[in-house]
């Protein structure tokens, strides 16, 4: 997802013609990570403690929403495409730290610092 953003970032600075060409190609090959989510977010709410499924939830929503703004500045008119980057930006920022808040919870359940550098 954060390739996709810094793709539709980088087509903001083409001119039309180029980022037209460039983002047919990367809507070709859009697959939103968050699609698959809902098997692993039940898992995680059936099997893990309530603090690991609500921030894993949190995390998940964050990506979804990051995904959403991702794919509105993808299909952007090239008039409006650098306000949707700038709001995919923004909305980068709270999907990581919400990301970083569930390694968090779960290194802390898991009583295990290494699995926090392994995936962060």
């Amino acid at each position: 997802m954060r390739q996709a953003y810094i793709e539709v970032a980088l087509a903001a600075d083409m001119s039309e013609r180029e980022a037209a060409e460039y983002l047919a190609d990367l809507l070709d090959s859009w697959r939103d990570p968050s699609d698959g989510l809902a098997p692993l977010e039940s898992a995680v709410r059936a099997e893990g403690p309530d603090s690991v499924a609500d921030s894993a939830l949190s995390a998940s929503r964050a990506l979804a929403r990051f995904g959403s703004m991702v794919l509105s500045a993808l299909k952007a008119r090239p008039a409006v495409r650098g306000t949707h980057v700038r709001l995919a930006k923004d909305a980068y920022g709270a999907t990581y730290r919400s990301y970083i808040e569930f390694l968090y919870d779960a290194a802390e359940i898991l009583e295990d610092e290494d699995f926090l550098r392994s995936r962060s």
